[in-house]
């Protein structure tokens, strides 16, 4: 049987200029409409000190170079990625000058894995290009025994920090911070500032007990390995949602939140739909161990009528999930954790767009929970994007 061809006509010169004009137009549409959308997306915050000066190759503005941001595991495409208007350059740098302030010199060293810094002083002053500051000549040095790093920086590049700039300039140096090292040597992943509150996981409460149910934190996000996998949460990535904040901390500090937004009911209501919580207050007190605090020693009844799951949850717990942690310890309960993955479960979790576990449809890109024009203005930003190597 003879194979019948499909002939394919070949387009004539008037329909080939019609084709480019058509995807000319329709490129320049596209374009306009991002545009009009606000793909040009401003940083969070105007710098707000003349220390902080624009560096090349940064795509979002936040003055950490697209480089830099990838090798610190950040998002070239957002300025404020933990929604703080602070730029994230400039909060990573006033919080690793910070860090460096609180080191131990090398005399002071109580542990053998401890970061510790030299300090190199030197006779002479150096004069801030910007602010006209003079500072010492000298020079810090960052180390870090267990990691075998250590980094040297100019007093006058801990100067700028200070003042939220990686960049640095004065009459004796000039350059920029190695941010990625120095970050790497200070074991300073996130730029937040830990609370006092955040227990270790192998925090003790009395001889030998362990307040977690254990100590394994595959991603160091202050959840367990366990708690992850039951509450079905990534364990390779402490920072799931790139809120620049450890998933731990994010999910303690929401889970109070949540739970101080919830309706409280009257126990002999038996008709209730949805969350909600029972108040069992007593007439006593408890004192947190770490900020000193007084709260009351009784605890909440959280309810989830349509699944018909309860779980009970001491208020000196939920003072600890507001200060971001799930490990408690205080006067009358002692040292505790709360169920993570039980608790997630009772109040329905994820309960808002965003929380960690949201499920995004494939064509969400910005990750709003809808998928509309803003998605198309997400996706023209990123065709628009080079995703080839800078040119040296």
């Amino acid at each position: 049987m003879r194979r019948l061809r499909r002939i394919r006509k070949k387009p004539t010169k008037t329909e080939r200029r019609f084709n480019r004009h058509a995807v000319a137009a329709g490129t320049a549409a596209a374009i306009a409409l991002a545009s009009q959308a606000g793909v040009a997306k401003p940083p969070a915050t105007p710098a707000a000190d003349a220390h902080q000066v624009v560096v090349g190759e940064d795509a979002d503005k936040d003055l950490l170079t697209d480089r830099e941001e990838a090798a610190l595991g950040y998002q070239p495409s957002r300025s404020d990625q933990n929604s703080n208007g602070t730029l994230d350059g400039a909060e990573l740098a006033m919080r690793c000058a910070q860090v460096i302030a609180e080191l131990p010199l090398d005399t002071e060293v109580t542990s053998p894995d401890q970061v510790y810094k030299r300090e190199w002083s030197l006779f002479g002053l150096e004069t801030c290009s910007v602010c006209g500051e003079a500072v010492n000549m000298g020079a810090i040095e960052i180390i870090s025994p267990r990691l075998g790093l250590r980094v040297e920086i100019p007093v006058l590049a801990v100067h700028c920090m200070e003042h939220g700039s990686l960049s640095y300039a004065g009459d004796i140096h000039e350059g920029r911070v190695d941010i990625p090292k120095l970050a790497r040597t200070l074991a300073l992943r996130f730029p937040y500032q830990p609370d006092d509150h955040q227990l270790p996981l192998a925090y003790t409460a009395g001889p030998d007990r362990q307040i977690a149910p254990d100590a394994n934190d595959l991603d160091g996000d202050l959840l367990t390995d366990g708690e992850e996998l039951a509450a079905g949460l990534n364990l390779y990535d402490a920072d799931q949602d790139n809120s620049l904040l450890p998933d731990g901390v994010q999910l303690a500090q929401r889970c109070a939140a949540v739970i101080d937004s919830l309706p409280t009911i009257d126990p002999a209501v038996t008709d209730t739909k949805g969350v909600y919580k029972i108040s069992y207050m007593m007439r006593g007190i408890e004192m947190c161990e770490i900020c000193g605090e007084s709260v009351n020693m009784g605890y909440w009844q959280i309810v989830n009528a349509e699944s018909g799951v309860s779980l009970e949850v001491p208020e000196i717990a939920r003072h600890f999930m507001e200060h971001e942690s799930f490990s408690y310890l205080g006067s009358v309960h002692g040292g505790g954790r709360a169920e993570v993955a039980h608790l997630l479960e009772v109040l329905d979790f994820p309960s808002a767009c965003g929380d960690l576990g949201t499920v995004y449809a494939a064509a969400d890109l910005n990750k709003d929970c809808k998928v509309d024009s803003e998605d198309f203005t997400e996706f023209v930003e990123q065709w628009l994007d080079s995703i080839e190597p800078a040119e040296k």
